[in-house]
């Protein structure tokens, strides 16, 4: 089964200037979706999508695929990925003759993501035949319906309801995307036009494990979480309490 992964790496970035190259410890923000892409066992090609010289430069010295820079035209702040999916599947079509069956996004703003993480959710749809698509989701902390909106200069409530509910434990679930995890069969994307189709399975994420960098503070804490994660958990586990 072919299963290509496509690391979309835009020059541009509002949030962060040069994000997918800025430093977190020590490597280049994108080195880290990298690595988790060569490791993974399935994966029989990695696809850079990038309009940037800097960046097909470095990934190439990571000995990873960069077959074109991508138009100026899908390159912008606002250009959709379908976009750029289509134009990788295309380009790939064309000058290699190669058509994946199972296609999975990897976003460079999302450090944690681990190969485990990702191997399962390649997995995940290959074993579901009736799944369109495998979505990364975390369980939302701070729910929809405590939050308020702006009405006439007041606050009113999400929900008109809301004060039944005061107990999380009547929360219903609700999830979010953590941007990390997008695995999607070809046909998905060819039958419905979009890379969720009908069926989209959850795969769920520790919703610590989810930063997906889009400001300096995001940089911070994945830094944080890198450097002192496991030292602080240890100290945690054998602090006595007074």
């Amino acid at each position: 089964m072919k299963i290509l992964a496509i690391i979309p790496a835009r020059g541009g970035s509002k949030g962060i200037p040069n994000k997918n190259m800025r430093k977190l410890v020590g490597k280049p923000l994108i080195e880290y979706t990298i690595n988790v892409a060569k490791s993974s066992k399935l994966i029989n090609k990695i696809i850079v999508s990038t309009d940037s010289q800097k960046i097909a430069n470095f990934s190439k010295s990571k000995k990873v695929e960069v077959p074109f820079l991508r138009p100026r035209n899908i390159s912008k702040s606002n250009s959709s990925t379908i976009d750029l999916i289509n134009h990788t599947i295309d380009f790939l079509n064309i000058h290699q003759n190669y058509v994946p069956d199972i296609i999975t996004i990897l976003q460079p703003t999302s450090p944690l993501r681990t190969v485990g993480i990702l191997d399962k959710s390649i997995k995940s749809l290959k074993n579901s035949q009736t799944s369109s698509c495998v979505l990364g989701v975390a369980k939302v902390k701070n729910h929809p319906f405590l939050c308020f909106e702006s009405k006439n200069s007041f606050l009113k409530p999400s929900k008109s309801d809301f004060q039944k509910y005061y107990q999380r434990q009547q929360f219903p679930t609700f999830f979010y995307p953590t941007g990390s995890i997008y695995t999607f069969w070809n046909k998905t994307l060819k039958k419905y036009g979009n890379i969720y189709g009908p069926k989209i399975k959850p795969l769920l994420i520790d919703i610590d494990d989810s930063i997906d960098i889009d400001s300096p503070y995001d940089l911070f804490q994945a830094e944080m979480k890198i450097k002192n994660w496991k030292k602080f958990m240890t100290r945690y586990k054998n602090e006595k309490v007074i």
